[in-house]
């Protein structure tokens, strides 16, 4: 949430800085505005006039928040007050910190919540005024936007929030499974037999009750490629034609993906601002990793490094692909879905003393399957109100924890994702982040441990994993019986030259090396050039293996000589083994003795 303060004392503008940081560690977007005659630090900024600050802030930020008299703050909006379906969330707080009161979209902008996570951070009191939270009765605007759904007809809505007000019943039907029990008032209903109801799907044909309230989720990622420098109409019209061959309005749109040479191209931004979406890219090597079955194109690949953008830029943050690649005019479209995950339960009481006792787990599943979990891993999984991780790795343990909130992110999204479960932590939930293998090793554990420090008041446990080396070595023998390191080939956050010189060192050592990213599309040669720098310290004879997808669907493994590794197919789900001086061929197996005295033998 971008969140706009204004101040206009020095006490109001020390609330103000303090809250925008304490915002700002839950994970929003926060700035200050005070008036020219403060003495400002650099964490504020001067506004030229107050209606000035006042109209941009509508057009820009999620939320306003006065830190003044509610008379100073109903006068600054009042030109710029349109629907609640529209409008910010407004919020103001007396100086003295005493009240924290919702002036304006109290639901659908927020500001409800807003006023709540600010009296807790400042210890006032918050005042909401909404009739449905003063009489308790369940609010479908603010449900809607707390499960990023699209309210496709606003008079609908409030015809609902009116008959749950009167004390009536309203119909309920979703093509989605949802966790947790229906609140009062909402009865499940798929004959439709109700005169009004609520349906949640991306049909907007599906109107089974006499007055159907459409809630849409926003769920569908839109892949994309273009030539260079088309505008966004052309974009935009594309799309469009697209969005109806699979009958999707763009009220659907989640986010807007392409690879990471479009990252500067002005029509692609311009096209996911109108969309109000993000725009995100990605490498040709991440591309290239998402998995999947797509459409493959040779001058595709020669051009940028991927055999195909739009459905594998759609896919790249866990989607499943919902309609192949479209071309037209230049510019290719493919849409993806992530399936929404509804619930329906309330959200742990925010005390003191749950506060205080707030812990987040970081979880390793270990490299694949359930058979292969812990039993401490799995206990954290079962006490957990909510579990957070990268989409594919929930994938793992959706069936077994479908009664649970999970909460996915896709690619490159780390350092949200440990906020976010942070945050959720600091809340008052039970968390878990769950990691494939050991999120000690190459995981999440430390990156979170970092954070952490940052939410004081959570414990953060980490709990081991089979990481991909132990469970890959099971598969091939016992390559690790005496000592060994473990090497990542990816740059993307090591340099190449640091690599080579952890290579050479553990060759010249004599160490079993286990080789994590040991290739990718956009580093095919790295393993060649691994096995290059090795060789001039062991024979090509030495005794190697690799297993891909350890402990998953279509497990494989190999076990072959060094001088056979270098030119061998490996990719990132592939763990690689290089033996030491000693490391032999028993049986079929891949074995480094201990150095036991094996009597007549």
């Amino acid at each position: 949430m971008r969140v706009s303060f204004v101040a206009f004392t020095a006490c109001g503008l020390e609330l103000a800085r303090t809250l925008a940081h304490g915002l700002g560690d839950l994970g929003h977007e926060a700035c200050v505005s005070a008036p020219p005659r403060l003495a400002l630090e650099p964490d504020a900024c001067a506004y030229e006039s107050l209606d000035g600050w006042c109209a941009e802030a509508f057009a820009s930020s999620d939320a306003l928040v006065f830190v003044s008299a509610t008379g100073i703050a109903l006068r600054t909006i009042a030109p710029y007050v349109r629907d609640k379906y529209r409008d910010p969330a407004v919020v103001c707080v007396d100086e003295g910190a005493n009240f924290s009161i919702a002036l304006l979209s109290g639901h659908v902008g927020g500001a409800n919540e807003l006023a709540s996570t600010i009296a807790e951070l400042c210890g006032a009191q918050a005042v909401i005024t909404t009739a449905t939270d003063v009489e308790g009765v369940f609010a479908i605007d603010s449900w809607a936007r707390e499960q990023g759904l699209a309210i496709l007809d606003r008079s609908l809505a409030k015809e609902v929030s009116a008959r749950l007000l009167e004390g009536g019943t309203v119909g309920f039907r979703s093509d989605w499974p949802l966790a947790g029990a229906l609140p009062a008032g909402l009865e499940y209903d798929e004959e439709g037999d109700h005169d009004l109801g609520v349906s949640v799907s991306l049909d907007l044909d599906r109107r089974p009750f006499g007055h159907t309230l459409v809630l849409l989720p926003r769920c569908v990622t839109v892949g994309m490629g273009c030539r260079r420098g088309m505008d966004v109409d052309a974009l935009g019209s594309v799309l469009d034609t697209c969005l109806a061959q699979a009958r999707l309005p763009r009220e659907a749109i989640c986010r807007l993906a392409s690879i990471d040479v479009k990252k500067d191209e002005p029509g692609l931004h311009e096209l996911a601002a109108s969309l109000g979406v993000p725009f995100e890219t990605y490498s040709a090597e991440e591309l290239s990793a998402v998995e999947g079955t797509f459409l493959s194109s040779a001058f595709v690949q020669e051009t940028v490094g991927v055999d195909n953008v739009c459905e594998r830029a759609a896919c790249a943050g866990g989607a499943r692909l919902l309609y192949p690649k479209f071309a037209c005019d230049g510019v290719t479209v493919a849409l993806a879905i992530d399936e929404p995950r509804l619930c329906f339960a309330e959200a742990p009481e925010k005390t003191p003393e749950r506060q205080a006792r707030a812990q987040l787990t970081c979880v390793g599943l270990g490299p694949g399957g359930a058979q292969d979990m812990t039993l401490r891993a799995k206990a954290a999984l079962d006490e957990a109100d909510v579990i957070f991780g990268y989409t594919t790795y929930l994938d793992l343990i959706r069936a077994d924890y479908s009664q649970k909130e999970l909460v996915a992110s896709g690619m490159r999204g780390e350092l949200e994702r440990c906020r976010a479960a942070l945050a959720r932590a600091a809340a008052g939930s039970k968390v878990a982040l769950v990691c494939s293998g050991d999120p000690g090793v190459y995981g999440m554990a430390g990156l979170l441990l970092e954070l952490a420090g940052d939410y004081p008041g959570v414990e953060v446990e980490v709990i081991a994993g089979v990481t991909a080396a132990s469970g890959g070595a099971a598969v091939l023998g016992a390559p690790l019986m005496h000592d060994w390191c473990s090497i990542s080939l990816s740059d993307l956050l090591t340099p190449w030259e640091l690599i080579e010189r952890r290579l050479l060192a553990a060759a010249q050592a004599d160490f079993v090396i286990a080789l994590y990213n040991p290739a990718s599309h956009g580093r095919a040669d790295y393993l060649a050039r691994a096995c290059d720098l090795l060789l001039a310290h062991r024979s090509s004879e030495t005794v190697c293996g690799f297993v891909r997808k350890v402990g998953r669907e279509g497990q494989s493994f190999r076990i072959l000589t060094l001088g056979e590794l270098r030119d061998a197919q490996v990719d990132m789900l592939t763990c690689v083994f290089i033996g030491n001086s000693q490391t032999r061929v028993v049986g079929n197996r891949m074995v480094t003795p201990r150095g036991y005295k094996l009597e007549g033998r």
